[in-house]
């Protein structure tokens, strides 16, 4: 896949504003919050995270963060009006030959039935289909985790299947469902917000 000349160029992912809270690239600093929300059972119950610790979490970030100059993946902060990071959404393991990669996404509890990640979930998927001309979109949800499968069925992915003991989470093998969603859907389904919201805020 031949990434077009904006996302060559764009150096670091571009932010937005999205009412009561912003899409804007990671930063330094945010593993603090990353870390606390992880830490809360409810966040990683339904989920392979592995063991949750400050290190671990900053060791993340910096690959998301380095990620952004090799365009091998693209990872957001939800950021309340404080700045302060409350979720993150984007994409990981992808592929520019095949045009594919799988959306990611957490938040912390305090936020969740507010429509937030529907809002920043929607908006990456149109840079991901627009900006980044992937083909499709992925993700891989437990079973059991029937608020993530509800988010995705609202963004109009649909169930693929199921992996059968895909991944091990907490020491044990758990089935997930694979979902997708294609660029060609995504158009047709008028998800795609006008060109001028995939500009950068200043």
């Amino acid at each position: 896949m031949n990434l077009p000349a904006s996302l060559r160029e764009m150096g670091e992912p571009p932010s937005w504003e999205l009412g009561e809270f912003s899409l804007r690239p990671l930063r330094p600093g945010d593993e603090v919050a990353w870390t606390q929300y992880l830490s809360d059972p409810r966040v990683t119950e339904h989920t392979s995270f592995p063991t949750i610790d400050l290190a671990t979490v900053a060791d993340s970030l910096r690959r998301h963060i380095s990620d952004y100059a090799t365009s091998t993946s693209c990872r957001w902060a939800l950021a309340n009006r404080d700045d302060r990071l409350i979720g993150t959404c984007g994409f990981s393991n992808w592929s520019l030959v095949h045009s594919h990669a799988e959306l990611v996404y957490d938040l912390a509890p305090a936020y969740w039935r507010r429509g937030y990640m529907t809002l920043a979930v929607r908006t990456v998927l149109a840079w991901a289909f627009i900006t980044a001309a992937f083909n499709r979109v992925h993700s891989v949800v437990m079973t059991t985790n029937s608020p993530s499968l509800a988010l995705l069925e609202r963004c109009g992915f649909i169930r693929e299947g199921i992996l059968r003991q895909y991944r091990i989470a907490h020491g044990v093998p758990r089935d997930f469902y694979i979902y997708s969603l294609l660029r060609v859907e995504f158009c047709q389904e008028g998800d795609a917000p006008p060109n001028n919201s995939l500009q950068r805020t200043p």
